[in-house]
């Protein structure tokens, strides 16, 4: 198969909508053995498990960057943690791709991930998504995570909500000049108070609780996908390997029909957010989501 193009900001403005797929084992990831987890960005509507390397088309990927500290710390509390996340327009790198852990736990003691040489840190940076040290979802030091372009200049943040409510997240969106442009919450039941899940259909996990990006005044839902689909951030089922054993998360996201490429990027970041506070944070206390 052709090796997939790059995912520049013009083709980012013409995606419709993305699976970001975690890389990385996350089995026996607790404590010390908590390794840097790298994302894997592809234009599709699904994921069908496997060896995410060889399920292509891979069209960018994301490395994480974090102290052996934080990342030691993220076994008990995860959505706290000082973290960075690298996006880049290409494909993984063989070197980073071959000393991924498919079957079994890793250490890793340096701040970069296995097989990321200095080079291939900086070549073909689109975005990053960083997140300094705060709470995980409480109303203390809220978490938040702000998308910077190549330039390093602010184009969004994604900032966890706790109103009334507190048993239903939800995330506010903001542009890169602090506007809200969209509230991301799932759908909800009895007076707003208790998230509804989504059961059967689609490639989501059997029962699965879909985040519904949402007018930031009014809550409605907004359209995606040229108005075919709601614009949301959905859990898949990643296969009986990724789910039982190296436990990586995939994330379908349906973009809003008039979001920016900055929006969009800003929206890949949601993502992350939505899984570093509560799917690692699931995986540390019962061996996996399900």
């Amino acid at each position: 198969m052709d090796a997939p193009k790059a995912f520049t900001m013009e083709r980012l403005g013409d995606t419709k909508q993305v699976v970001v797929a975690q890389s990385t084992s996350q089995m026996c990831r607790t404590g010390c053995c908590q390794p840097s987890i790298n994302w894997l960005v592809r234009e599709a509507d699904n994921f069908h498990g496997g060896n995410p390397h060889q399920d292509y088309p891979n069209v960018a990927w994301i490395h994480e960057e974090s102290t052996w500290f934080q990342r030691c710390g993220s076994g008990c509390a995860p959505g706290c943690r000082s973290v960075k996340y690298v996006q880049h327009t290409s494909n993984i790198p063989d070197a980073v791709a071959d000393a991924e852990d498919f079957m079994w736990c890793t250490c890793q003691c340096d701040e970069l991930p296995k097989g990321l040489s200095e080079e291939d840190r900086t070549k073909d940076v689109i975005a990053t998504h960083e997140k300094p040290q705060t709470c995980g979802a409480c109303c203390c030091l809220v978490p938040f995570l702000e998308t910077k372009d190549a330039n390093g200049n602010l184009i969004g943040k994604t900032v966890y909500v706790c109103d009334g409510c507190i048993f239903v997240p939800k995330f506010d969106i903001y542009n890169g000049a602090g506007e809200k442009k969209y509230r991301l919450r799932p759908d909800t039941c009895i007076g707003g108070c208790c998230v509804m899940p989504r059961c059967g259909g689609g490639g989501g996990k059997c029962c699965r609780v879909p985040y519904i990006l949402r007018n930031p005044e009014t809550f409605e839902p907004v359209s995606g996908n040229g108005g075919t689909d709601k614009a949301q951030v959905t859990n898949l089922w990643s296969g009986f390997k990724n789910e039982l054993c190296t436990q990586r998360q995939a994330y379908h996201l349906v973009f809003p029909d008039d979001a920016t490429q900055q929006e969009k990027l800003t929206l890949m970041g949601s993502s992350i957010l939505v899984d570093v506070i509560f799917y690692e944070q699931r995986n540390n206390d019962n061996g996996g989501d399900s």
